[in-house]
């Protein structure tokens, strides 16, 4: 399955270099992430607030039809609170490239529905935490995790609307990821087991 996800992603990539557009427009856009990892006992406490950026190209088939292949830098994770002996906070961050291609709908001249695949890169990971002890003690630290303790590739889904108010676009997209995060055979596995990336992004940009 992540080979088939992979193939079709960088196939759909191809395909779109070779395809003679009637209209293309090319684009930044960045926004806010929602994230958290598929973890059984989530809640919406465990959601972490991240970022997104970067560039995007829209390539016009027909009037209502388009393909959307974008570049990414995601900042995603899961946040963990906790009370009692210590009482804070640890964020895990984990920061990807993510190159989705979208198939864009477009449902009216400026409301647009978008649905495709997606394939991460894991940049790098780290656990920040902000907590204190019995009240008395405060613990800031922020330390890198080795990346080899995680799958380097995530593949997924994505799907969302969109909002071109040319030239400013607006966007909200839930990126279901399908590949477990941790290695089977490392300490992440003890921690997150067969967790899965989980992103609402929302995000806004210029087109040119």
């Amino acid at each position: 399955m992540k080979k088939a996800f992979i193939y079709f992603t960088v196939a759909s990539l191809f395909m779109v270099s070779s395809i003679k557009a009637q209209e293309s427009s090319v684009g930044v856009k960045g926004g806010v992430n929602l994230s958290t990892l598929s973890i059984d006992d989530n809640n919406d406490k465990n959601m972490k607030i991240g970022f997104n950026v970067g560039v995007y190209n829209k390539i016009s088939l027909t009037e209502s039809f388009a393909i959307q292949p974008e570049l990414l830098y995601s900042r995603q994770g899961i946040k963990v609170e906790y009370d009692g002996v210590a009482d804070g906070e640890t964020k895990f961050n984990l920061n990807y490239i993510n190159v989705p291609v979208k198939l864009v709908f477009n449902l009216s001249e400026d409301f647009e529905f978008q649905l495709g695949p997606y394939v991460g890169y894991l940049i790098n990971a780290n656990l920040k935490t902000d907590a204190d002890i019995f009240g008395e003690f405060e613990v800031n630290s922020e330390d890198d995790v080795d990346r080899k303790n995680f799958k380097s590739l995530d593949y997924g889904l994505t799907a969302g609307l969109g909002f071109d108010l040319d030239p400013l676009i607006i966007g909200l997209n839930y990126n279901l990821g399908l590949c477990q995060v941790a290695k089977d055979d490392e300490f992440s596995y003890d921690m997150l087991g067969d967790a899965k990336n989980r992103v609402i992004q929302i995000s806004v940009g210029l087109k040119f």
